[in-house]
């Protein structure tokens, strides 16, 4: 006997996402239900693409769902993904979401901060990327263990290093080892856009964090 879709749909009225407390029906996490017999494939949505829930998710809906009598449950995760008001589509599109770390001053922990940010996303299950964007006295280098490290070509695009499961990018891969930087501010802004927009062939990702130079310039 073939299950219903309002069977399906009660059973998963069970299940509550762990940090709202509510229910994945009642929060719209639901986004599809298909029945073939006994056979039941449901697509979730989550609230982020690094949920850090989803396999408690994923296993509390199979659950639900074979509790109402299906033999084979298939569950699809989404990721909720809310760009801006006004997209830039036509500026970085295979990026869904970046995330820029800026401080006044130099030497306050801002380039920690960014890679801390960017392997916890990354160890929550997004796909991120990284642009080490200070390009005054650029440490990523140091920090990711990439130093003396020269980035792969593709064309006339650079491919950003892999590492720690991220992939990222950085001015000190690029230049002289150890060699003081000393340029003005739209030299400065003019190296920041190619190394960001212009030069790098960056992946699909759901999260870019760019470090940002001290100071407010790039801020913009």
């Amino acid at each position: 006997m073939s299950l219903s879709n309002d069977q399906i749909l009660n059973a998963l009225r069970t299940v509550q996402d762990p940090e709202l407390l509510k229910d994945i029906v009642s929060l719209g996490m639901v986004k599809n239900v298909e029945i073939q017999g006994r056979d039941v494939k449901v697509r979730v949505e989550l609230t982020t693409p690094g949920c850090p829930m989803k396999d408690v998710i994923e296993r509390d809906v199979t659950a639900a769902v074979k509790k109402a009598g299906a033999e084979n449950v298939e569950i699809e995760l989404t990721a909720n993904v809310r760009g801006p008001a006004t997209p830039r589509t036509d500026i970085l599109p295979q990026v869904k979401n970046v995330i820029a770390v800026g401080a006044g001053k130099g030497g306050v922990g801002k380039s920690t901060v960014a890679l801390n940010l960017a392997i916890g996303l990354r160890r929550c299950g997004a796909k991120v990327g990284l642009m080490d964007g200070d390009v005054y006295g650029p440490s990523m280098p140091t920090m990711l263990g990439i130093k003396g490290v020269v980035p792969q070509v593709k064309g006339s695009r650079i491919l950003p290093h892999f590492v720690h499961g991220i992939y990222a990018i950085t001015i000190g891969s690029l230049v002289e080892q150890d060699k003081p930087l000393i340029w003005r501010g739209p030299m400065a802004q003019g190296a920041f856009k190619q190394l960001l927009v212009d030069n790098t062939d960056w992946p699909e990702l759901d999260y870019l964090i760019v470090d940002l130079p001290p100071g407010t310039g790039m801020c913009r």
